[in-house]
């Protein structure tokens, strides 16, 4: 049975906060390059199951784009400087990377850019953001703090990649994703931001930097 004073007391916070945000992603560092995706889904459903039983949080909490309309157009204004300025980067620094998943491997682009919001996105914002501030709001009172360590675990999770340009790409996505969700509070925002600048980053030939066993997997299975 669930025991809701157990899972609430200080130490179990502090000791699953370790654990999820500090340890998994050290462990899958070692394991990879099989596939993550399980692993996250593991997470966000225990993350869902918790939300639902203790935040007591409608379902419209994680299907609603209620609100969408009042941000869409500074996100967009923003997230198209972004890309902007990354794909001036891949052009002058990495020139060979441009565009090369569309160019070597159109129909895989294509798969990425249909299930990758759903399958990495989604229950990445689930977990990361809604979870994070809702759980750990208390233990870190500081609401910058609160920010800059979402965004800093949220890069050191991509470690599993194996690369810096993940980690440090991932540091200033989660700050941006941290900070919206502190303005929007909304979990299809979220996705709507992050499936934006993750198709960004495959798209102009960054996904490389991204790929684990997972996306491999998807590959060799689909013949693609």
């Amino acid at each position: 049975m669930f025991d809701s004073k157990m899972y609430n007391s200080k130490n179990f916070v502090i000791v699953e906060f370790v654990f999820l945000f500090l340890v998994l992603p050290l462990i899958l560092f070692f394991l990879t390059p099989i596939p993550v995706l399980p692993f996250l889904w593991l997470v966000a459903i225990w993350c869902f199951f918790i939300l639902k039983k203790e935040a007591k949080l409608p379902k419209e909490k994680f299907t609603s784009f209620k609100g969408l309309n009042k941000v869409f157009l500074t996100i967009f204004i923003q997230f198209l400087i972004i890309s902007f300025i990354l794909l001036a980067f891949v052009y002058f620094f990495m020139p060979d990377k441009i565009f090369s998943l569309i160019r070597d491997n159109p129909l895989f682009w294509l798969a990425i850019m249909i299930i990758y919001p759903t399958l990495s996105v989604y229950p990445q914002e689930l977990v990361y953001r809604v979870y994070f501030f809702y759980r750990y709001e208390n233990i870190f009172k500081n609401r910058n703090l609160l920010i800059y360590l979402n965004a800093f675990l949220f890069g050191y999770m991509h470690i599993l990649f194996h690369n810096w340009i993940a980690v440090v790409l991932t540091i200033a996505g989660g700050y941006i994703f941290a900070k919206l969700y502190e303005k929007t509070h909304s979990l299809m925002i979220l996705f709507v931001a992050h499936s934006l600048y993750g198709c960004m980053l495959f798209t102009i030939g960054l996904g490389e930097y991204f790929y684990t066993g997972t996306v491999l997997t998807v590959s060799e299975t689909f013949n693609f």
